[in-house]
């Protein structure tokens, strides 16, 4: 009962401070994810926690159309044995709250508007955190790039025997007629 209380709260907290419904947050969130993963996808970047968490919503969404289907829906057996597939997942569908860790993966619903909104709020988190790690694949890679950069300069100054400091201190066009002379 706890649980299901934290739970309201914390979607009631989302429609109060966004001043949305799940739907709309979810749209927003999934219309983000989906232009992420193209960019990714335009600078080939692979990130295994990226796709564990873009195969986690892809089992989400297939196992949540699953327990709809459900004639007995109050069958809290089926519901957890087609609840099943989320298992592998269960890390994408944990969050923290006051230094406990709390997942989301839940079953035995007596009708389908609680098993969906709860299920919406799950997605949620889950677009949530897949967002951040995407945002953070695309920041590595960034940094990757830049490291690489900064390497191959340092390692061109040292080798014409100037320093950083005095590469920086140099003007822009002489900074560029220096570069041409890496080549």
């Amino acid at each position: 009962m706890k649980r299901i209380f934290i739970f309201l709260l914390f979607s009631l907290f989302f429609e109060i401070s966004y001043g949305q419904n799940a739907n709309e947050i979810l749209n927003k969130r999934s219309v983000k994810t989906d232009s992420l993963r193209l960019e990714l996808q335009k600078y080939n970047i692979q990130d295994d926690k990226v796709e564990y968490l873009q195969n986690a919503r892809k089992v989400l969404k297939s196992t949540v159309d699953d327990v709809l289907k459900l004639e007995d829906f109050n069958n809290k057996t089926l519901q957890k044995v087609l609840m099943k597939p989320l298992t592998e997942y269960y890390d994408a569908f944990t969050f923290e709250s006051n230094k406990k860790i709390i997942n989301t993966l839940r079953y035995g619903f007596e009708n389908k508007e609680d098993f969906i909104n709860h299920y919406k709020a799950s997605e949620a988190l889950l677009l949530g955190k897949l967002i951040d790690r995407q945002y953070q694949a695309l920041i590595d890679d960034s940094q990757r790039v830049i490291d690489e950069v900064n390497m191959y300069i340092s390692k061109n100054l040292k080798r014409l025997g100037i320093t950083i400091e005095e590469y920086e201190k140099l003007s822009e066009n002489d900074k560029e007629l220096l570069e041409k002379s890496f080549k």
